[in-house]
Formats: structure tokens, sequence, C-alpha cells
């Protein structure tokens, strides 16, 4: 299965790099120049033929699209509904970008959220079909907004989703976003479905992740960390407190390929089912009725594929820069030495972004690395006995600061 991925639905306001793209446009053309900038070509019918296309591989058997959805674009496209409806395999679904509160109080750009959908079809204007209806997508815009502004609050999008039955899961949360690394933490620890392997993102961050979901598995099976790892990394304690209070599963590990343009099964999930060919329903259906310890202990799920590299994510990146610039051909090239401005300043742009969010990413982990070690902590935990265990795992809860999660 491919559950996290991206068609020209994605473009325009939806796209967050857009602005950016524009302003570098009308830096060379002038401020009245109209840019005409697509960070993704890919058609939905392009994805729906691949659906048990016998020359793809490994073999696509449901594909669930995720295109960016924000307060200034959620408008679903008819010609993915029209699809959709032909097609129980194909859902329509979406990536809804976000902020949320950090520990100063301020709302930032946080984790996204792809939004799946429920087990039944929902009606459209080509017939009935799985995933988010535009209804659905109205009233969460509405409901979920951070306080005082349009955008959408991580949190309440994922308490929207398990109070309405919608199959979700948070998006590479340590990339792509600006918030601390306790607030992020938090939300991973409350969702039900985490991607940890994104072939658009790099393994540091994927790794890291990892650990933590294993972290938060040991402590659901009782595992103990002695205290004074707790008085020396306070971060630990916050989050078992929050954690063993409010009663928080263990995520489950979620891969996406997250492509724009190529290589769209460069990350799938492997679905087992009795189903001989299971709808988007039924994943939905897996998704919501079981539990996380269910579905790992029976390995209902499994990752394949890598996460991106940087010379991925550049080749990504160049190749998008590339079909631009040769679909605006005519208007570009007439003027040579505003053609090469063009692929100066656009390629200047984009190693800027890049750069941005490694450095980000870079500041992140080495945070992390710091105040919340996994790796350290995971080789101190202790395992449960009769001694040592109790109702709540292992740990009194109040024990432990309450985090700002």
């Amino acid at each position: 299965m491919i559950t996290h991925i991206h068609t020209n639905a994605s473009n325009g306001p939806a796209s967050e790099i857009d602005p950016v793209i524009a302003d570098a446009l009308r830096s060379i053309f002038g401020q009245d120049h109209k840019p005409e900038w697509k960070e993704c070509y890919t058609k939905v019918r392009r994805l729906a033929r691949l659906l048990n296309d016998p020359w793809t591989e490994p073999r696509i058997g449901i594909i669930t699209v995720t295109d960016h959805l924000n307060q200034k674009s959620h408008t679903l496209q008819k010609d993915a509904l029209k699809l959709a409806a032909a097609n129980p395999r194909l859902a329509i679904c979406g990536e809804i970008s976000c902020v949320d509160i950090d520990l100063d109080g301020k709302y930032r750009r946080s984790p996204e959220v792809l939004v799946y959908g429920r087990p039944e079809p929902v009606p459209g204007p080509f017939g009935p079909y799985f995933g988010l209806s535009q209804d659905m997508l109205d009233d969460m815009f509405q409901r979920c907004r951070a306080p005082g502004m349009q955008e959408l609050q991580t949190g309440k999008v994922l308490d929207y989703c398990e109070n309405n039955g919608l199959a979700y899961a948070l998006a590479h949360p340590l990339d792509g976003q600006e918030l601390s690394l306790e607030p992020i933490l938090g939300l991973v620890s409350r969702s039900k479905f985490v991607e940890v392997v994104n072939g658009g993102f790099p393994a540091s961050t994927s790794k890291y992740l990892d650990g933590f979901l294993r972290f938060q598995v040991r402590l659901a099976q009782g595992w103990r960390i002695p205290d004074d790892m707790i008085t020396r990394f306070p971060l630990a304690g916050r989050l078992v407190g929050k954690i063993i209070r409010e009663n928080r599963n263990p995520p489950h590990p979620w891969g996406g390929s997250d492509a724009h343009s190529h290589n769209f099964s460069r990350v799938v999930i492997v679905f087992r089912t009795q189903s001989l060919q299971p709808t988007a329903g039924d994943l939905f259906k897996t998704m919501i009725d079981y539990s996380t310890t269910e579905l790992m202990d029976d390995e209902i799920f499994k990752i394949e594929g890598r996460p991106g590299s940087s010379i991925s994510v550049l080749d990504d990146v160049l190749r998008i820069v590339a079909r631009n610039i040769w679909e605006g051909r005519r208007k570009y090239f007439r003027i040579p030495t505003k053609t090469l401005a063009l692929m100066t300043e656009t390629r200047r742009v984009v190693a800027q972004e890049l750069g941005k969010r490694a450095r980000r990413r870079a500041e992140l982990l080495r945070y992390a690395q710091k105040e919340l070690p996994l790796s350290r902590i995971l080789a101190s935990m202790i395992p449960p006995t009769k001694e040592n265990a109790d109702e709540s795992g292992g740990y009194e809860a109040s024990r432990f600061v309450d985090g700002r999660m």
C-alpha cells in the first residue's frame, strides 16, 4: 500500500513552498508577474494505474492520496473523486497542515496529520468512495482551529479523528515543523499511528522516532526508568508522567512514500489480511478497530522501504524545478538572461530552504540527544517483575511533574 502520496492538487495555496518560489519569480520578472509554479505534476489517474500494475514492483493494492490541505485550500478535486468512485482501492484523503502551542505559549507550525477516513464509503458526486468527503473536511476546518487563528491545531485534529472514527497518522513529526521537542513528543505519544519512515526525509529522524516508540512500548509493558536517570533527564520524567496518567497506548510505526514526482512506491506498507483484494475501507477498519498492541503482536502492518537521504531529497526538488522550467519554456526562454537568472535563483531558493530545514532538524536532534538520549535510557530501563510492577505499569503517576504537552 502507498499511504502518503501527492498529486497536482497539492499545488497553489495548498503548497508551503509556493509563496517562496513566487517571490523569487517576481524578483526576476517584476512584481506584476503572475507565477506559474507547481510542486507536483502527478495526476491522480497516473496513481490509479499503479493499482495491481503487473510492471510495478512491489505490487500496489491500495493507494491513499494525501494531498496538502490547509485553511487556504481544502477543496477536493472532481477528477480524484471520480476515479475513487470507480475503484474502492483508491481513497481520497489529506495531509492537514497545522499549528500547535509551544513551550512559550506561542503557536507555531506543528506536525501535519494524515487523515484517511472511515471504514464506510462516503457519498460523492460520482458515486460513493472511500476517504474524506467535502462536508467532513469543511466541518474539520471549522471545528479544529487553533484559538484566534484560521490554522488548524494538531491536537484538535487528533481529537476530531478519534471522536469521529477516522483513521489517521501523524506525519513525519520531527521534520517540517517549528515546535520544541517536548510538545512534539507529546503529540507523538498520543497518536495511534506515527510516520517513522518517510521517503522524503532522512534516516536520522527515523532512528530517533523508532527509539521513542520502543520507549513507549516498554512503558506499556511495565518497564521502569531508574530514578537516577529520571533525575538526570527531567524530560523523561515529564513524558512518563503524561503517558501513565492518560493511559496512552504506544503508537504504531507507519511509513509513507511522500513522493511528488517519481518513485512512488519507495516506502510502502504491507497489509496482512485474509481478504484477497482488500479495499481502502478494509484498511481503515483495521486501523480503527484493533489496538496498536494487537496490530504489532500480529504483525498486521509492516513498513518496507527506506527513509530519504540528502541526495534523494535534492534530486526530488531539482526534478520539480526542471519540470517547471520546461513547462514554462515558452515564457521563460524568450529572454536568455532571464532564463539564466531563473535557473540560478530557483536553485538558490531551493538550496536555502533545504538548508534551513536541515539546520532545524540538526538542532532538534542535538537537543534530543542531550535532553532525552533514548539509547542510554532504553539501555538503563528495568524490566517488570512482581516486586516492581503495579497497575500503572511500574510507576505511580503522581511522582512526575506534569509536562506541557
